[in-house]
């Protein structure tokens, strides 16, 4: 419980009270929660679209589930997502690229990036299947919270001072990893059956080959990178499940 309370109070606007001890090595070891934070923000999105179903249309109802994953996220990723966008715009070699993504200045290509992420999100997530479109929004943000694990987990830290990052590279071990691993697969095989795995798989895929991606350019990953790839999963997902019904490979 300790754990997912250290997970929902670092990933969410939710505050636990001033009393609540959170260590280095809690904070890292509570990735193997992420997943079910991600499971708990679905439960918003699921409860705030069938609340306002029921006064708008439903191109305003989708727009408002994005809105609300901004909000009750702290748009903590989106803050990831812009510094990585810029960092890979603007630096030439690692140490520009990390000296951009530190800054907190947003530049030009952040903001395009942002906004055409944010579009990405919405129109995605108008085209997904009315019957299906509750059960997406439950493994969106799951898949989503796995991705930051996996980077934590199978890659080094960028860079060779104090980081968001440097946390859960250090204190996330294997143990994180297949928790939140297993909990993910459950989560997708409960709500899509076996056909889930197909998603799944593909989240895994993109996520190792951006960390590969990251290593290869900055010789790891950091905090920044780790909301990028969350906020790329979600879109993901978004966009596969739409492909995936269209062409009628899988009838969820």
């Amino acid at each position: 419980m300790k754990r997912f309370l250290t997970a929902l109070q670092f990933l969410t606007i939710i505050r636990i009270s001033k009393g609540f001890d959170v260590t280095e090595e809690k904070l890292g070891k509570s990735m193997a929660c992420f997943p079910l934070v991600g499971l708990l923000i679905g439960l918003i999105l699921v409860a705030v679209r069938t609340a306002s179903s029921y006064l708008l249309p439903a191109p305003l109802v989708d727009i408002l589930v994005i809105v609300a994953l901004v909000i009750f996220a702290g748009a903590f990723h989106l803050d990831g997502f812009a510094d990585t966008v810029d960092g890979l715009a603007g630096g030439k070699n690692k140490e520009e690229i990390l000296a951009i993504m530190r800054d907190s200045r947003i530049g030009s290509f952040a903001v395009a990036g942002l906004i055409l992420l944010l579009i990405l999100k919405v129109f995605a997530l108008m085209e997904v299947p009315v019957e299906i479109k509750n059960r997406t929004l439950l493994i969106m943000p799951v898949l989503g919270r796995w991705s930051t694990v996996q980077l934590a987990t199978c890659f080094n830290y960028a860079r060779s001072g104090p980081g968001t990052a440097l946390v859960f590279t250090q204190f996330a071990g294997k143990k994180e990893y297949v928790i939140s691993t297993l909990i993910t697969a459950a989560v997708m095989i409960g709500l899509f059956q076996l056909k889930g795995l197909v998603v799944y798989l593909v989240i895994l895929a993109v996520t190792l080959l951006f960390g590969l991606f990251f290593k290869k350019r900055i010789g790891g990953v950091t905090g920044d990178i780790m909301g990028a790839v969350c906020e790329v999963s979600e879109v993901t997902t978004l966009l596969l499940i739409c492909a995936l019904y269209k062409m009628n490979l899988i009838v969820f």
